[in-house]
């Protein structure tokens, strides 16, 4: 795996000044980098990636169903 290289302004927000809100949620257990590696990606590609989320979202809901169903004729 290739090491991430940040820049001056992305490290600002990795390795935020105490009392800002970028440490509070650092402080609160957010994973800062997957923030600025998110911001990276265009607009597109944040699109992109969250209609792929959506559609496992939709694929385990569906899993669900049959799961119950076949959950309700065992009992």
């Amino acid at each position: 795996m290739d090491k991430v290289i940040y820049t001056e302004r992305e490290m600002l927000l990795i390795d935020p000044k105490p009392g800002t809100a970028a440490a509070a949620a650092r402080d609160f257990g957010i994973d800062l980098s997957l923030t600025v590696s998110n911001l990276r990606l265009t607009p597109e590609e944040r699109i992109k990636q969250l209609d792929d989320h959506l559609d496992g979202i939709r694929a385990l809901r569906g899993s669900l169903r049959i799961i119950s169903r076949a959950s309700e004729r065992t009992v």
